[in-house]
């Protein structure tokens, strides 16, 4: 009998450090001796995306193509089903533990809270290309950085500003409407949260992992 797998999303704003706690937890799980799967939203950052969900991100990402946040929601949800049926659910089946940086709630938090969208219809969506076990995650682990200059040092030694992508480089206005948006859903959805700046010093990857491991363990 195939154990039901687990569903475990990692969300957050640019540079907090969601793909570093996926890389983690999939070592972790690893050892544990489960069947994992990564996955990036939108389609990138692991061998399990698919070459459709892979192309839509190279145009969500381009910051030189101007769309409407309706237009970038329509390509959110096409790299979302694609990734969705070909990769998360075969695994959720098959019993893996499929860890993902980032789901539907970063288009809650950019295209709703950033961009205006109203959020009743971007779930309405999401589910029209998904289904209710994408919408219902096992876990939810939202990542804060209440320090917006760490936040920028962190993205500018990832990619110098001239490779920021579309939503990396939006005015810090739109920034701050996205962590509030973040801030939004987790009290709303009463989700957990851990902050990845202490009151005396900057967490280490492993202390963040640690915290996450206590909430969905």
């Amino acid at each position: 009998m195939i154990t039901r797998g687990r569903y475990i999303v990692i969300e957050g704003n640019d540079g907090t450090g969601k793909s570093t706690q996926v890389r983690l937890l999939q070592t972790y799980f690893h050892k544990q001796g489960y069947s994992v799967v990564t996955v990036e939203e939108p389609g990138g950052g692991s061998v399990f995306t698919t070459p459709v969900a892979r192309y839509l991100r190279t145009i969500i990402k381009n910051g030189q193509l101007q769309r409407d946040p309706e237009i970038n929601l329509a390509l959110f949800s096409a790299a979302r089903r694609e990734l969705w049926q070909h990769s998360i659910a075969p695994a959720l089946e098959q019993g893996a533990v499929v860890l993902a940086a980032r789901n539907y709630l970063s288009t809650l938090a950019y295209q709703g809270y950033g961009e205006g969208l109203n959020l009743d219809h971007i779930r309405k969506t999401t589910t029209l290309f998904t289904d209710a076990r994408y919408m219902a995650p096992d876990h939810v682990v939202i990542l804060t950085m209440n320090d917006d200059a760490e936040r920028k040092r962190r993205l500018a030694k990832r990619s110098n500003s001239a490779h920021l992508d579309a939503f990396e480089s939006r005015a810090d206005d739109f920034q701050h409407r996205v962590n509030n948006g973040y801030a939004a859903l987790a009290r709303d959805m009463a989700l957990p949260v851990v902050e990845c700046i202490a009151p005396d010093h900057r967490k280490t990857p492993a202390e963040i992992q640690a915290e996450i491991l206590q909430i969905i363990s």
